[in-house]
């Protein structure tokens, strides 16, 4: 299904799209595509609820992988998360996302401790999480009232081995049931906070902008809602758009199609 769409600018999604997973090994037809659209001069920001990359590394991975990315056109949860702790002076952090991150969050300015008193608990995709280290999250939310951040609302991902796990919107879901004084913040997506974000960088109005993802739910209806054209490609979580059962049809996309090679680009030809 496509309804007419004539973007000036493309919001994309990473994993499920460009690539099938963590192993960044890219759809097919999706390396061409995007050559396409940037040898089109076409304005395009790859807005992306990573939080187990440091964004150059994902960056990195991108172009090896073939795509024409470099660190500018990437905006991920982590690197807008990082940003908006800074900016708040919130330094010191009960990390729940993967330890490894700890050195770039040092690098950020941002202490991440694994117990004691905070600024706020952050919430990252972690495929080994566990309750021993939730439990260490009680004391700061329940008793000193700190906020609750969540890079994403991901309630799963597939791992660098591919397989599912446990993201960072499932705790987030369990952490937030336990009513504490603080606030519950969302970074990435679905909040409009990192779309805003990119649409800044594409430096295109959301009626002519066209976000693609493999996530009808968690990613376009949010976009949808903003006012952008939105298209949904099976090459991801979903493999047929039975999904959109769950949405009013209001949000439902404006294209959907097997693949990102298979979406029309302005004034050329999809080969």
């Amino acid at each position: 299904m496509q309804r007419p769409v004539s973007p000036r600018g493309y919001l994309i999604d990473i994993e499920g799209v460009l690539v099938h997973d963590k192993r960044y090994v890219p759809v097919e037809g999706s390396v061409g595509w995007l050559e396409r659209v940037a040898a089109a001069g076409m304005p395009f920001c790859l807005v992306s609820n990573n939080t187990t990359h440091r964004p150059a590394s994902l960056a990195a991975s991108l172009a090896a992988a073939g795509f024409p990315v470099t660190a500018e056109h990437l905006l991920t949860a982590l690197g807008l998360g990082v940003r908006w702790l800074r900016e708040r002076n919130l330094r010191r952090i009960l990390w729940l996302g993967q330890d490894d991150l700890r050195d770039y969050l040092a690098d950020e300015g941002i202490e991440a401790v694994e117990a004691g008193s905070c600024d706020a608990v952050v919430l990252g995709a972690n495929p080994v999480l566990t309750v021993a280290a939730l439990e260490k999250a009680l004391e700061p939310l329940m008793e000193n009232g700190v906020d609750l951040i969540c890079l994403n609302r991901n309630t799963h991902f597939h791992d660098g081995r591919g397989i599912l796990r446990y993201g960072p919107g499932a705790w987030a879901a369990c952490l937030e049931a336990l009513g504490g004084r603080g606030r519950v913040v969302t970074v990435g997506k679905p909040s409009e906070t990192i779309y805003n974000e990119g649409l800044n960088r594409v430096g295109v109005a959301p009626s002519e902008t066209l976000f693609i993802s493999d996530d009808p739910i968690a990613d376009l209806a949010t976009a949808s809602r903003m006012g952008m054209r939105t298209a949904f490609v099976l090459s991801g979580k979903y493999r047929d758009h039975e999904v959109l059962g769950r949405l009013a049809e209001v949000n439902w996309p404006d294209v959907i199609c097997a693949r990102l090679g298979d979406i029309a680009i302005p004034g050329k030809r999809n080969d």
